[in-house]
């Protein structure tokens, strides 16, 4: 019995040397799993710390290792059973904590402010700019057929003293598809305030087969007469009786017109109307003009706008001319009128011009002279420019004009060599030598 007890003793005393042991090695084992793990665990993200952290590292966050530093292996064998994920090509920003929400900035494009109106300069008003702009020629009464396109600019003119660019203004409005009466109030305007208005009153009639007139002034000359007829009223004791040409009476035998009376004529020796040109028929009408006995002059057609414009077209006038010799001054024509605010001219522009055109004439060794007719002498040019020499054109028997003038353009005529009408003239010789 005791044999047994201590047998049985003993048995126990080996089975628990042998747990013993076996859990001692069961723990290197252990040990020897856990350092296999840790050398593939992703590396920690707490930069800067020494022991790697033994908790796993969740599958998504593989990127940290670019964060910490760390390249990820481009040829590292795998171990099976372990799944890989091939490390981004390009940098990923790392998770971080999000900030506290704070309400967004507003992409909505913030409106844009009112443009600040740009201020149209005023002019500085002269103070001795007292007189008003005034009308040129003015229709009271206009009468147009229904649905008639209306430009009032061809029925008035205007122009200041010395604003170049008169503001017009129109009162009322004009239905031309309704028939009926319209008045308008227009006003003028310079820069100094200094106004004029008027009114205009226009009519809207039913259309009538044979049109109907648009009430505006039509100037009908007196009949052509014949050379001798002009010849026994106005050649005189004092007096020489001419005519004066240009391209529309084509080519003139001057033989003929010499034999027929005629003692000179003036001749177009070119102009500017959007450039400058040469008369078609100047050369040969000067040439033939002088072989034929007459004396002669020419004159220059103008639609310039000013002094600067004059000197300078004043080089092709003298080209032309050369060193012809003229028994009158050149003279100066500009007669656009109904046109004239299309000018944007004041009055003083327009007088400049032709002292502009007297000096070119004198540096050429020539005299100018003023071609005009008798109502524009009275309203538009100034004494100072009259005083250099007057061709007064006033299509009537006997003038009313109480200018001084050296040269009268009566009318119309016919004279043998030309076909067709022609200008005749009145010469006042001893009154030409009076003037400067």
């Amino acid at each position: 019995m005791k044999k047994t007890a201590l047998g049985a003793l003993a048995a126990v005393l080996i089975f628990c040397l042998l747990l013993l042991f076996g859990c001692a090695a069961n723990t290197r084992s252990a040990e020897s799993v856990l350092t296999a793990d840790s050398e593939t665990a992703p590396v920690s993200t707490e930069t800067g710390t020494d022991t790697p952290e033994t908790e796993t590292v969740p599958a998504e966050t593989e990127t940290e290792s670019e964060e910490a530093g760390t390249e990820p292996p481009e040829t590292e064998s795998v171990s099976e059973g372990t799944e890989y994920v091939a490390p981004p090509t390009e940098y990923s920003a790392p998770e971080t904590t999000a900030a506290p929400q704070t309400a967004a900035p507003s992409t909505t494009a913030a409106p844009a402010p009112e443009p600040t109106p740009v201020q149209t300069p005023v002019p500085p008003k002269n103070p001795n700019d007292t007189e008003p702009p005034f009308f040129l020629h003015f229709n009271y009464s206009l009468t147009f057929e229904r649905g008639a396109t209306i430009d009032l600019h061809k029925y008035i003119s205007y122009i200041d003293d010395l604003d170049s660019d008169v503001e017009l203004t129109v009162k009322g409005a004009v239905d031309t598809g309704k028939i009926g009466t319209y008045p308008l109030t227009l006003t003028l305007t310079d820069d100094s305030g200094n106004s004029t208005s008027r009114d205009m009153t226009v009519y809207i009639v039913e259309p009538t087969p044979s049109g109907t007139s648009d009430g505006s002034y039509i100037y009908t000359p007196p009949p052509a007469r014949s050379f001798s007829d002009f010849a026994a009223s106005y050649k005189k004791d004092g007096t020489s009786i001419g005519i004066d040409v240009s391209r529309w009476q084509g080519e003139i035998d001057f033989g003929k017109v010499a034999a027929a009376g005629c003692e000179f004529v003036i001749i177009r020796i070119g102009g500017y109307a959007d450039g400058v040109f040469e008369d078609p028929y100047y050369a040969e009408n000067i040439k033939k003009a002088k072989a034929a006995g007459l004396k002669v002059g020419v004159y220059w057609y103008s639609e310039e706008n000013g002094p600067t414009k004059v000197r300078a077209n004043s080089a092709y006038l003298y080209s032309l001319l050369g060193d012809e010799k003229l028994d009158f001054p050149i003279f100066f024509d500009w007669e656009d009128y109904i046109n004239l605010e299309k000018y944007k001219m004041s009055l003083k522009d327009l007088n400049d011009m032709f002292l502009a055109f007297k000096d070119e004439a004198l540096a050429h060794g020539y005299n100018a002279a003023l071609y005009n007719s008798a109502y524009y002498l009275g309203v538009l040019w100034s004494d100072a420019v009259k005083g250099n020499g007057v061709w007064l054109a006033h299509y009537t028997d006997q003038t009313d004009y109480d200018g001084r003038y050296f040269l009268w353009q009566q009318g119309f005529g016919r004279i043998d060599g030309i076909d067709g009408e022609v200008d005749v003239d009145v010469l006042y010789p001893d009154v030409m030598k009076t003037f400067s």
